[in-house]
């Protein structure tokens, strides 16, 4: 009588795990076919031959038209930023034209999306054979390592490939620093340098010299904390070393505080212009250090800054200053530029008739000025602070006011009319403005 050895059950942890792994597979083939149809895209845009649309200044060319069209179009359909919109085209771009090994793996399943973006991103300036050797010799190398190893992989292999030189291969990459800040959860935010790596790396040491330091002097922070707080001290209270720099700046923050908060009545949130709603706390111990207060009015039932100025040519700084307070970032789908450092465009172009009214302003950073007025993106005012965006393929895009305060709560405006309409008074009288005389603010 022969025994039958019962089967063992197969591992959950284990089917979960090889789930995911082919589950990865699945998501780069996908993203192979993805990039093909990016390519297809770039074609027939190409086709299309889209001309510049400005009335004057510099004319760009086509390509540039093109290469700008297709990437905010993509940002905008994909919500994607527009820089991994670019990274998407350019990654796209060099796998169907000039990596085919590379493709055929990220078809196959074998290398990852991001291992593709690795390759690609270092393919500039290579030709002929060295490209030739360059895609075959990663394709491979990326199969057995992650995408943070195969980039030091890809920048050794250039090396020995690449036909400029390191000096001017680093003046190109210095080129291309930048600084940008992202919003995080709970009051929070990230500071992003992008530079040269000599020097992100002495100021990373210049950070744990000094907090070692602290750490010595028996400073109970923790290091990490320590680096923040010695670099957040000296961005903010350092002068500059470089000639011309004016000295003594210091930085600004606008916050928007509703007057019932201030006093204690209220609850609603304070807006941190850039950021967004602030706790209370936080929005008490800044305007207390306030220098300077500003009264601003609002419609208590829709929250809308109200503001009335004249119709001149040129934007009063009322007017631009109403502009900013109602969007504090560019208006243009998905950017994050703040107000300050954008244009104040006219929505309508005041050269074909549109008025230099607050309902026809608005912030566009200075890159997206340029989009609007070379390329088929349009933009319309709406009358009720939105504005509306339309791409050059006909896809619409409704752009909020974000600096509009929160409406009051309609048992206080229901109380506030019976109280006005009991002493005989209406609202937004001179009695009631002359009520704000001592307001602070």
């Amino acid at each position: 009588m022969s025994l039958i050895t019962p089967l063992l059950e197969p591992d959950p942890y284990v089917v979960a795990l090889e789930e995911v792994a082919a589950l990865d597979r699945q998501i780069a083939r996908l993203s192979a076919d993805r990039a093909r149809r990016v390519t297809d895209a770039k074609n027939h845009l190409h086709s299309q031959a889209p001309s510049d649309t400005s009335t004057g200044g510099p004319v760009w060319s086509t390509a540039r038209v093109e290469r700008v069209e297709l990437v905010t179009e993509l940002a905008q359909l994909t919500r994607r930023t527009e820089y991994r919109a670019a990274t998407l085209v350019d990654t796209s771009t060099a796998l169907v034209d000039l990596l085919p090994a590379t493709l055929a793996a990220v078809t196959a399943g074998a290398l990852s999306w991001e291992h593709a973006e690795v390759i690609a991103k270092h393919v500039d300036g290579l030709e002929d054979e060295a490209l030739v050797s360059y895609d075959t010799r990663l394709a491979a190398l990326a199969t057995e390592v992650n995408p943070k190893q195969l980039d030091r992989k890809a920048r050794a292999q250039v090396e020995l490939a690449q036909p400029s030189t390191a000096v001017e291969r680093a003046e190109k990459a210095a080129a291309t620093r930048r600084i940008y800040v992202d919003p995080a959860a709970d009051g929070m935010a990230y500071l992003t340098l992008f530079a040269p790596a000599p020097e992100i790396h002495a100021i990373a040491d210049r950070a744990a010299r000094l907090a070692a330091g602290l750490r010595a002097d028996s400073d109970p922070r923790s290091m990490g904390h320590l680096k923040l707080d010695v670099l957040t001290d000296l961005m903010l209270n350092g002068e500059t070393s470089i000639p011309g720099a004016t000295r003594g700046v210091r930085g600004r923050v606008h916050v928007m505080v509703p007057a019932m908060t201030i006093l204690g009545i209220g609850e609603e949130a304070a807006i941190l212009r850039g950021y967004g709603p602030i706790d209370p706390a936080t929005a008490a111990q800044l305007t207390a250090k306030a220098t300077s207060w500003r009264r601003i009015l609002t419609d208590p039932v829709t929250g809308r800054i109200l503001t009335t100025d004249p119709r001149d040519y040129r934007p009063t700084a009322r007017m631009i200053d109403h502009a900013r307070l109602v969007h504090p970032t560019c208006v243009f789908p998905g950017c994050t530029v703040p107000s300050e450092r954008a244009d104040i465009d006219h929505t309508e172009d005041h050269a074909l008739g549109g008025h230099t009214t607050p309902e026809n302003l608005a912030p566009l950073s200075q890159g997206h000025h340029t989009v609007k007025h070379h390329t088929r993106w349009q933009i319309t005012q709406n009358g009720d602070d939105t504005l509306t965006a339309t791409s050059p393929a006909g896809y619409r895009y409704v752009i909020q006011p974000e600096g509009r305060m929160r409406p009051a709560p309609r048992a206080l405006i229901d109380a506030t009319a019976t109280r006005a309409a009991a002493t005989g008074t209406v609202a937004g009288s001179t009695e009631q403005e002359h009520g704000l005389a001592d307001c602070p603010f």
